[in-house]
């Protein structure tokens, strides 16, 4: 459920930039209760982390501040070159 959309395309070509989308989706779950994409089978929910956004954290937990939620949405970029670069 934490997997980077590179990874699900092809695991050969990752770097440690798919550990801040994972990283991303543990925090969204610690924020929401649930994992980004909860629904459908395990290749339905890969495709997900690859094409669409998770549902706000907003719409979980309406008491969490904006720079978390900011900092979340951008661990968990759909490119890499858009999330931190390193876990520093």
């Amino acid at each position: 459920d934490f997997i980077a959309p590179e990874q699900a395309m092809d695991g050969h070509n990752v770097d440690a930039r798919a550990d801040v989308y994972s990283l991303g989706c543990t925090l969204y779950f610690l924020l929401c209760g649930q994992a980004p994409f909860p629904e459908g089978s395990i290749a339905q929910r890969l495709m997900c982390h690859v094409s669409r956004k998770p549902k706000p954290i907003g719409s979980f937990r309406p008491d969490v501040p904006e720079d978390l939620i900011e900092i979340c949405e951008r661990m968990m970029a759909k490119k890499p070159e858009d999330r931190f670069q390193s876990a520093d």
